[in-house]
């Protein structure tokens, strides 16, 4: 019984979330933007301190820069696995409108990515515009309504929830954010 309420408590926090309903104040700080991630659940960024954070954005129907995000972020999970560094990955849609959190479902199956590592996430698309404002992200579609220009940078936030790098992503950026991760500042500041 505990079980089916919590669930039906979960699916309407996460309809909720995909229509847009979250208090005024809320969604004020970027901190406290309600976004959803692969196994539906509702959280903000204020949800995740505690542990710095590896942020980016990504469409999962771009074929340019979005695939080589997602494959160094996949790396990134791994190395941060090995070398038992805690911190958290987060992927946000560029997308919102596409990429449901069905949708964000479907990229972690094929990374195989826990959500309490790497989390994939949606949510209201006037919630994922305001977080994108909140970091300078900017996105033009195309004819397809596909985001096809937009910013590329990888945000490193502290276990305080202050932004504490920004990143280009690169061929480097894997072993960028592990050494910044290594640093015990981005925990204890």
């Amino acid at each position: 019984m505990k079980h089916s309420i919590r669930r039906g408590l979960g699916t309407l926090a996460l309809a909720l979330v995909c229509l847009g309903v979250t208090s005024t104040a809320r969604a004020s700080d970027p901190r406290q933007i309600v976004l959803a991630d692969q196994n539906g659940t509702a959280f903000d960024l204020a949800d995740l301190q505690g542990r710095p954070v590896v942020l980016t954005f990504v469409s999962t129907r771009c074929t340019d820069a979005c695939p080589i995000a997602d494959a160094a972020f996949d790396s990134l999970a791994q190395r941060l696995r090995r070398e038992r560094i805690s911190a958290q990955l987060l992927t946000i849609t560029l997308d919102p409108e596409y990429d449901t959190p069905f949708v964000m479902a479907g990229v972690a199956h094929r990374f195989a990515a826990d959500a309490r590592e790497w989390r994939l996430a949606s949510g209201a698309p006037g919630n994922v515009r305001r977080l994108m404002r909140a970091f300078n992200v900017t996105a033009d579609k195309d004819e397809h309504g596909i985001p096809e220009i937009h910013s590329t940078f990888v945000y490193v936030i502290d276990a305080h929830g202050r932004l504490a790098r920004t990143l280009l992503l690169s061929s480097n950026i894997v072993d960028d954010a592990a050494r910044l991760l290594h640093d015990k500042t981005f925990f204890t500041h």
